[in-house]
Parts: structure tokens; sequence; C-alpha cells
């Protein structure tokens, strides 16, 4: 099924034909306005395909955007000063000559926000790092979301995540009770499971994350984000709690990809906000209302959730993150594997 992705194009930046061949670390540039563009599938609906080449010829010439072959070139990080960012640069050929050329006037590219965060519009952005120049990307970043059967903490105890409904309460770490404004879910059956096995769960064992933590096993998706409390994390980010994608834990004792499973459903919660809630006992992420993660719900539970909050149609929309969420890859495998040597847990 063709797959909708978030960014800018380049005629809403002003980040050049060169500094998009070859993104020199240091450059700048900034994004006047957001677009979405729908790429078809290609022979591999699970990633773009492209090569790290400035004068590309398609690997795939069946992924297109407006009937043009798409390349993906690479990833950069990027920063305002504040936060950094991570953006891919897509090509796609405009003349329809087959190639995508890097430095010439027919050549054209996208921006596409990766991870869920979203850069300010009209804000200088430095380019601080390259930090993939590979083959292809990965179009699956599942929405944050639970596995059925998750204990949920409630104010009246424990409630499977399925057993819950829009309008109950739920408890937070930050805000207390709060009340489930939308509530979705996504089956996956053997049949999508083997064809995107990127979107098998991501199991935690008990007590895998210290202090007892959590309290049965837990099976979340694989970018779904689990609360890291530790002076580790203190020493590395000048802060004691950080959000992490499920997936980068996958070195610590007791977290595995869960390949046994023939068949899934993931459920996802809303709040008027950002909200760390827990778990199994765990702290974990509600759903974030950023595009990245919003893509991944559906038609349909996209038109529910802008019903609900109209204000993210908005170009200038900026969802608040919960807590901090480290974005590049060598930090946060960093983190883990100085938990793993010191022995420390995750949630101290």
């Amino acid at each position: 099924m063709p797959t909708t992705v978030f960014g800018a194009f380049r005629s809403d930046s002003t980040l050049s034909d060169a500094g998009a061949s070859s993104s020199v670390v240091g450059s700048t540039f900034q994004i006047s306005a957001y677009s979405q563009i729908t790429i078809e599938d290609g022979a591999n609906g699970t990633i773009f395909d492209g090569d790290s080449n400035s004068n590309e010829t398609a690997n795939d010439p069946t992924q297109t955007f407006d009937d043009e072959i798409i390349f993906w070139d690479f990833t950069v990080s990027v920063t305002d000063g504040t936060n950094t960012y991570q953006i891919g640069l897509f090509d796609y050929d405009i003349n329809g000559d087959g190639n995508s050329i890097g430095v010439d006037s027919e050549d054209g590219f996208f921006l596409a926000f990766i991870g869920g965060s979203v850069p300010p519009l009209n804000t200088t952005l430095t380019i601080t790092a390259i930090i993939d120049n590979g083959p292809n990307i990965d179009v699956d970043t599942v929405v944050p979301c639970f596995v059925a059967g998750t204990q949920i903490d409630t104010p009246d105890g424990p409630r499977t995540i399925e057993s819950l409904r829009a309008g109950d309460a739920v408890l937070t770490l930050d805000h207390g009770p709060q009340v489930i404004r939308w509530i979705g879910s996504r089956d996956l059956d053997s049949v999508d499971l083997q064809a995107k096995p990127k979107l098998r769960a991501i199991r935690i064992a008990k007590g895998a994350l210290g202090d007892g933590l959590p309290l049965r096993d837990l099976r979340v998706s694989p970018q779904h984000r689990m609360l890291v409390r530790s002076p580790i994390a203190v020493r590395m980010f000048e802060t004691d709690e950080v959000l992490v994608a499920a997936h980068k834990l996958l070195g610590l004792p007791g977290v595995c990809v869960d390949e046994g499973a023939p068949s899934l459903t993931y459920f996802h919660l809303l709040f008027d906000r950002h909200e760390v809630i827990y778990a199994e006992g765990a702290p974990s992420e509600s759903l974030y209302t950023g595009p990245e993660a919003l893509k991944s719900v559906g038609k349909d539970a996209l038109a529910e959730i802008q019903a609900l909050f109209p204000e993210i149609t908005s170009e200038v929309y900026t969802p608040q993150l919960a807590r901090l969420t480290p974005d590049r890859g060598a930090q946060v495998r960093s983190l883990i594997r100085r938990h793993v040597k010191n022995g420390k847990p995750l949630l101290a």
C-alpha cells in the first residue's frame, strides 16, 4: 500500500542543490512550509530504496512519487540551537530520465522527518552530522503502542488495555489521573508479520528494567519509548529521565524480539498531551502526536484524532514530548552499553 511521508519540498526550504548532494556539516538552512507526499510501494514495500551516490541510477524504478522514481540518499542530524532532529533526504527524478543528478537543476528532493520529531518552521537549522549514508531506510516506524493484554495502571487498579475506553482515567507520572481522549488498535496477522518482520513486538521480561519492573513480561511496538531513569542518563544528557525506543533496548538482558507470536493487536492511547503512563508497572509513553506517529494510525483513525485535536493540522503545530528523547543512535547505544557494563538498572 502507498506510504505517506511528512516533510518539506526543496521549494519550501533554503537548502541548496549542492547542500542536498553533499550535506556539508556546519551548513545552515530554513524550512518555510511542511508537506505530505504519498510514495507508491516498490518491489520491497518495507524500505525506501536508493544509494549514497550523487548521480543515482534507480535501484527500484517501481517506487515512485507522481509517477517518477524516488531515491533515498542519506539522513542528516540538524539542530535549531536547542533540539536535535533527523532529516532524511529523498531525491526524485523530475524529468523522468531514470537518473537523479544531485547538483543539476532537474533534480528534486524532499526532506523527510524521521523518528517523530519535527523541526520548527522559519528557524535556522545547522547540519551537525551525516548519521546514515546507506542504501535504504525502513518505511515502518510503528506508532508507539502496547500489545493486547498489557495491564495499564488506573485509579481503580490495573486494567487490560483492551478493556479501556475513551473517557476512562489512567494514572500518569506527571499529572495524576488523566482521561483517555482516544484509543485505537491495529491487528497484524501472520502474513503481515512475515512480510514486515520489523513490526514484531519487543518483549521486555519481568524485572528487566530494574526495581522489579515490569511486573510481568511487557510487549510493545519497536518504536514505543520506555522511560530510563538513572545517574548514567544524568551524566550523558544532563537530565535524570529520558525516553528510549524499545528496539534500542535489545542489548539489555531480558529484552528480545517476540519472534513466536503468530499474530498480535497493537493498542494506542491518546491524552490531551504526551504522557508517561504505567504499563505492567513500568513507566512508558502514551501516543505522541508527531507526524511520523500519526501517519501510521491509518486514515480513519487520523480523521478521528484530527476531529478531537484540529490544531494538529496546522503547519506550525509542534507537539511537546513528555521527556527528552535522544535521537542519536550512537548515544542511545552507548547509554544501554554503559548500563549493561556497569550492571546498573535502567530504572534506578
